[in-house]
């Protein structure tokens, strides 16, 4: 019974909307009124309007399906909720439907659906980004048809498009690249316009953080897209094509720089000139922070500091923050100023509270510190560090191996317990660290 309503109810839908094309394709519709033509059009429309609204409301999609047909036929540009609310609707259809030709039919109606709400109620732009979104999604394999819905969306829209918009059309871009449609060279171009949509939006203070979280979602699938195919000489290689092709575009040397830096291709003939050309242009983050990697690389810590210093006070509110507060640490740690590398990676974690790398830093800093203390304190010092690398297993797994070396680094410089007993302190009992600056308290331990 239920399927035969579902069969009755789709072939239905598929007169309403072949009926609505055609009035479409005419005049009258354009002049007929919100609520239909004629006063026994206008009835029918409130009537249905009112079943279509409360069935939505409780949740009874299949309730709302007639009068979702019936307001398509008479009255389609009532309101934008029609389509909205039209698409939940059909939605749940297709996900409870298990036969694979109505299923397809259903789908081919909710691209319509979002056809329909074009047409009535405009904002091309962001409709394509939901139709492709959904194609994508309910025929993956389609991907040529998902590509160009997406890509007019992005081109109408720009920075305004959506984050799921700017990911599915770069997933489609990558299905069609493993069909052969679509060149490595095409994808670091795109990859690169991209990228600059989203750190542009994720560079707006009045992001709401749950949008943020959405664009980061969208950079990752983006970038895991990219990494998967491109090989640092492959990018260095079309890089230096682009370059060749565009030498005077700055914007397009600072978007090759933040590809280059992404996937770490440090090492690039034309990473270095990328770095001098934007940084004697205009001193960008980003371009600081390429030539502290390039001095880095050369074994010149201390210039390397320097850039690495402009590259955070350059950053004041832009997404890779965090990146360049990290290896400004880093290489300040390396250099022995580990109050430095210290206050880097608090700042760090003023913004990224479980970030274990940072963590990580603090607990190494505090370490190299012990050497330079007298015991008890130096002990102190091991059980602090032993603290921060704890945190940073615990809060962050992508650093578990690399905390857990450490926290063994540390216990091997604990006391033993007679150690403690000479020192009149035992296991488990507080302790204030004081030497090398710090003023931190910590838990007295023993040698496992």
């Amino acid at each position: 019974m239920v399927q035969e309503t579902t069969d009755r109810l789709m072939k239905n839908l598929t007169k309403t909307i072949l009926l609505s094309a055609a009035i479409g394709a005419s005049a009258n519709l354009f002049a007929q009124g919100k609520y239909g033509a004629t006063p026994a059009d206008s009835a029918e429309c409130v009537k249905n309007i009112s079943l279509f609204q409360e069935s939505v409301k409780q949740g009874s999609y299949a309730d709302a399906y007639g009068p979702y047909r019936k307001l398509i036929a008479v009255c389609p540009a009532y309101s934008k909720s029609l389509y909205q609310n039209g698409g939940k609707v059909l939605g749940d259809f297709i996900t409870k439907e298990k036969d694979a030709t109505r299923k397809a039919r259903l789908i081919d109606s909710l691209l319509l659906n979002y056809d329909w709400r074009i047409t009535h109620f405009g904002e091309k732009a962001f409709v394509l980004g939901r139709k492709g979104v959904d194609l994508q999604f309910y025929r993956p394999k389609d991907c040529k048809a998902a590509h160009d819905i997406l890509k007019e969306s992005i081109e109408l829209g720009g920075a305004r498009s959506e984050p799921a918009t700017i990911s599915a059309y770069y997933t489609a871009l990558n299905c069609l690249y493993g069909e052969g449609a679509v060149t490595k060279e095409q994808m670091l171009s795109e990859y690169v316009r991209l990228s600059a949509l989203i750190e542009q939006n994720l560079a707006d203070p009045n992001l709401k953080e749950t949008d943020r979280e959405l664009w980061i979602k969208s950079r990752d699938n983006v970038n895991g897209n990219f990494f998967r195919i491109a090989e640092c000489k492959d990018i260095g290689s079309i890089a230096d094509k682009l370059v060749q092709e565009k030498p005077d575009d700055l914007e397009l040397k600072v978007r090759l720089l933040k590809v280059l830096n992404a996937k770490d291709c440090t090492e690039e003939k034309i990473y270095l000139k990328l770095a001098t050309d934007v940084h004697k242009a205009n001193p960008t983050s980003e371009s600081a922070y390429s030539l502290g990697q390039s001095y880095v690389r050369a074994g010149n810590l201390s210039e390397a500091s320097g850039y690495m210093m402009q590259a955070v006070e350059l950053c004041t509110g832009c997404s890779d923050r965090v990146k360049y507060l990290l290896k400004a640490g880093q290489v300040a740690s390396a250099l022995g100023n580990h109050s430095k590398a210290r206050s880097y990676a608090n700042q760090v974690l003023q913004i990224e509270p479980k970030n274990g790398e940072a963590l990580i830093l603090i607990g190494n800093a505090i370490a190299a510190q012990a050497g330079g203390c007298e015991v008890p304190d130096s002990w102190g010092a091991y059980w602090l560090a032993y603290d921060y690398y704890q945190r940073a297993r615990s809060l962050d797994p992508s650093v578990s191996d690399k905390a857990s070396e450490r926290m063994g680094s540390c216990n091997a410089r604990f006391p033993t317990k007679e150690e403690l007993f000479f020192r009149n302190m035992k296991e488990g009992d507080s302790f204030q660290v004081g030497c090398g600056g710090l003023n931190e308290s910590t838990t007295v331990r023993v040698k496992k």
